[in-house]
């Protein structure tokens, strides 16, 4: 009907001003850390790295953590405020190249000095899915597991099961693992269980894994106890989902 035209594009442009909004808002907020980040390296450069006293070097280190902390909570949030409205094309998509590319991109090359481990599940398994959308919740699941496996021997085996409708990835570390009381909680933006000092996180990325996996028809779950690592199931339709007006 015309009304529901008229509300559908009412809902487009506030969208389009929100997306301006966040990128408007993320350009902003980067100029002064910039600046801040600047002065640092300045301060270093002028005193000499020498005759800085260590406290001093500690207390700039940990200056430059911060703002690397804070561009990771602009940048996510961008990437928030995107997920459930962006979508690029959809192509057909085989799982087992695109991890091979995520370790790449992680450093972490596809071999036996790797800290991840690709499962011979994933040969073969293919859908069809915006390949982007699918590459960040990946990369997104694997590199909180590298944070959160064992620092002595890190190890994170990624795999797949498929359905005649869908198929279903897992990611799992050998970490401390996850209370249950906090299963839901750490899908929340701006969540983290361990303080950022002991893992550095913005604590967005396993919420946009669920934003993105929720706007294709998907959705993620956790299975962990203490002691015992955790694994992240992803559920991602072989078709895609058409996509709702957020």
């Amino acid at each position: 009907t015309g009304e529901l035209s008229a509300k559908n594009a009412e809902l487009e442009s506030r969208n389009r001003d929100l997306d301006q909004f966040a990128y408007v808002s993320s350009h902003d907020l980067r100029a002064p850390l910039r600046g801040i980040r600047n002065l640092a390296d300045w301060i270093e450069e002028d005193l000499g790295e020498e005759r800085i006293p260590e406290t001093t070097q500690e207390h700039l280190a940990l200056l430059k953590g911060r703002i690397t902390r804070m561009e990771g909570l602009i940048d996510g949030v961008l990437q928030y405020s995107r997920a459930a409205r962006r979508r690029g094309q959809v192509e057909r998509v085989d799982v087992a190249p695109l991890a091979r590319e995520v370790l790449d991109l992680l450093g972490e090359g596809d071999d036996d000095e790797s800290r991840v481990r690709l499962d011979p599940s994933l040969e073969g398994v293919v859908l069809d899915a915006d390949r982007t959308q699918l590459q960040q919740v990946l990369q997104n699941l694997v590199s909180n597991a590298l944070k959160h496996a064992t620092a002595e021997s890190p190890e994170v085996v990624v795999s797949a099961r498929t359905a005649p409708d869908r198929i279903e990835i897992c990611v799992r570390d050998n970490g401390p693992g996850i209370d249950p009381r906090f299963h839901e909680r750490i899908f929340g933006i701006f969540q983290t269980l361990a303080p950022r000092d002991e893992v550095e996180g913005t604590g967005i990325g396993l919420a946009v894994v669920r934003k993105i996996a929720e706007t294709n028809g998907g959705e993620v779950r956790v299975e962990s106890r203490v002691g015992h690592g955790a694994a992240f199931y992803v559920t991602w339709p072989r078709s895609p989902a058409p996509m709702e007006a957020a």
